[in-house]
């Protein structure tokens, strides 16, 4: 599930909602009005904006029963919380609430590949939503 250079909305919440819904169209998600609140609930708890423009709102939720990631880049950014600015690319995480730490590990991937610069220059650089959904996949293996 991945979306380039759309506009998804102002603010954080309307992103993880848009990104939720995603979930639901793609048949990953039961309820995606529950993975939003569910990924909203932990954003607030603290912040999952990143710098150099990324973000990673993750979350638990008896809505999905498998790990799903859904990626947008984004066009315009929009403010995550990182206190160099805001997240042009943003990866929605939802696991099942049931599974552990399965996000933890999911998170742990995306980083070790975020803190590449040219991984993240790829994606941004990415001329179709199956090249990016490619550098994605290849990072979570």
């Amino acid at each position: 599930m991945v979306t380039l250079d759309a506009d998804l909305g102002a603010d954080k919440q309307t992103v993880v909602r848009a990104l939720a819904a995603r979930l639901g169209t793609a048949g990953r998600s039961t309820d995606p009005d529950r993975v939003a609140a569910d990924a909203l609930t932990r954003e607030a708890a603290g912040a999952t904006g990143l710098s150099g423009g990324l973000a990673l709102p993750h979350c638990r939720t008896a809505a999905v029963s498998e790990p799903t990631v859904a990626f947008a880049r984004l066009r315009p950014p929009v403010d995550f919380g990182a206190k160099d600015g805001p997240a042009d690319l943003v990866f929605l995480i939802a696991a099942p609430a049931d599974g552990g730490h399965v996000h933890l590990q999911l998170l742990a991937k995306l980083a070790q590949s975020l803190v590449r610069p040219e991984y993240a220059a790829a994606l941004r650089s990415a001329s179709s939503e199956q090249e990016a959904a490619g550098l994605v996949a290849a990072a979570l293996r």
